[in-house]
């Protein structure tokens, strides 16, 4: 029941520029941990594949919105059948799970999600088209979701598990968090491939299990932005995959022109010892991911499509899926130019099955939006500024359902250092407050509410 999964046997570029000397990528393999348990898979249960299904998604009277889904997009575009795969999503591997009647330990403990927004993939559709026919347009993040199975076999029902999610953005640039790297494409397996195929390495801190630089300095991103979802009883998913979706405490601005990555983690909310079997005792979260060309013929795996950046092709596409296994995760002798990084799909020769995460995120260029549910819990709309980005002003609207005893509205940098703070106004209905020129950067600007505080994400260029 078990295979090998291993690196593409080929020369990997480790370097920040392409051009610079290659080093001779060395092997790395896992056991075959396919989660082989059925479940049914209905497409149709997927928000963006509702979404897709008309044009008339694509445009509202406020503006574009629309769900993003890299996999389902590719498989339409490609003309291909994708199959799914699932596995097992641990902090660790401790708790051993079902692999095909074989209990072993959990293996991947990070999923990355890298998306450019100005794909080809997506501009296929009307759909979602416009991100990249307005490349210069702000946009936003209202939403996301994950396609997923969960089950419950913890002995205490009150149990709550947690989704910890970690989303920002970066350059196209490869610096930092988005480190450049390649592989010459000596075997021509690729669809679409090219000599030299580049990609975008995301770091990881194996101290702290968290996304860092990708240098040795291993920094933080500098505008993450982190939350958490709760997982409960009434998300269960056991028989069948389910398409869970969540709002953004708060929309995360970003620009088409940038990459955009949400790491996912499991957290579970119980202990467990080495070597527990978490199906049978706990409660275990499964995630799916398609490959894209299908298992191909008996079953022996086949190769994602490649669309070249190394030469600037109009197909450019950075758009890549992401793990941290267990080799990344306890540094246990990963090939040479692996160690402290999430492995991107394009490493992989076939059989390796988790090209594409069904992660998806719903996207807007409407930026006066306050996001699913906050007017609603709290009496407060929070809009974007806009414009944002922007240089010399900028305008943020507000609206109170009721009349409140105070109002404060305040600019803080991302050292957390009040900028600016101001008494605005308490009355029920629309307000506004100007912002001024500030010098280049990100700022977070609040407001304050009798003590119930809305936060938000500038950018100054």
């Amino acid at each position: 029941m078990k295979k090998i999964y291993s690196l593409i046997t080929a020369v990997f570029i480790t370097s920040v520029s392409l051009a610079q000397a290659p080093t001779q990528q060395g092997g790395l393999s896992f056991p075959g941990k396919q989660v082989t348990k059925s479940r049914v898979y209905d497409k149709n249960s997927l928000k963006v594949v509702q979404q897709r299904q008309t044009a008339a998604n694509a445009k509202t009277a406020a503006g574009h919105g629309a769900w993003f889904n890299y996999g389902l997009e590719a498989e339409i575009l490609y003309s291909v059948t994708s199959d799914l795969n699932s596995n097992y999503l641990m902090p660790d591997s401790l708790g051993y799970g079902d692999f095909g009647g074989t209990f072993a330990p959990t293996w991947i403990h990070h999923l990355g999600e890298m998306v450019d927004f100005r794909s080809v993939v997506f501009g296929n559709t009307p759909v979602t088209d416009w991100v990249a026919n307005a490349p210069t347009t702000p946009i936003q993040i209202d939403s996301m979701s994950i396609f997923y199975a969960y089950t419950r076999n913890h002995p205490n029902p009150n149990i709550v598990d947690t989704l910890v999610v970690t989303i920002f953005d970066g350059p196209l640039t490869g610096t930092g968090v988005f480190a450049t790297g390649g592989f010459l494409n000596t075997g021509s397996n690729y669809p679409g491939g090219a000599d030299t195929m580049g990609f975008r390495r995301l770091g990881y801190r194996q101290s702290q299990n968290i996304v860092a630089s990708a240098s040795p300095t291993t920094t933080l991103p500098p505008n993450q932005y982190k939350f958490k979802i709760l997982l409960t009883g009434t998300d269960t998913a056991n028989a069948a995959y389910r398409d869970k979706s969540f709002a953004l405490p708060t929309p995360f601005a970003t620009m088409p022109t940038k990459l955009t990555v949400a790491d996912v983690q499991f957290i579970p909310g119980y202990t467990y010892t080495l070597t527990q079997q978490i199906d049978a005792t706990a409660n275990t979260f499964f995630f799916t991911s398609l490959e894209e060309n299908g298992a191909g013929s008996g079953g022996g795996g086949t190769y994602i499509t490649y669309n070249d950046c190394g030469y600037g092709s109009s197909l450019c596409d950075y758009s890549m899926s992401h793990i941290v296994p267990i080799d990344v995760r306890y540094n246990q002798s990963p090939p040479p130019g692996w160690n402290g990084r999430f492995i991107p799909t394009l490493a992989y020769t076939a059989p390796y099955g988790f090209e594409h995460h069904l992660i998806s995120f719903y996207v807007t260029d409407d930026l006066t939006s306050v996001g699913v549910k906050e007017a609603a819990q709290t009496g407060v709309a929070l809009s974007q500024n806009v414009p944002n980005p922007f240089t010399k002003e900028s305008v943020v609207n507000y609206s109170l359902a009721k009349d409140v005893n105070s109002a404060l509205f305040t600019v803080t940098d991302v050292m957390g250092r009040v900028i600016t703070s101001e008494k605005v106004g308490t009355t029920t209905g629309a307000h506004s407050v100007k912002l001024g020129a500030y010098a280049a950067g990100i700022y977070y600007y609040s407001l304050n509410v009798d003590g119930n505080v809305t936060t938000k994400k500038m950018i100054v260029q």
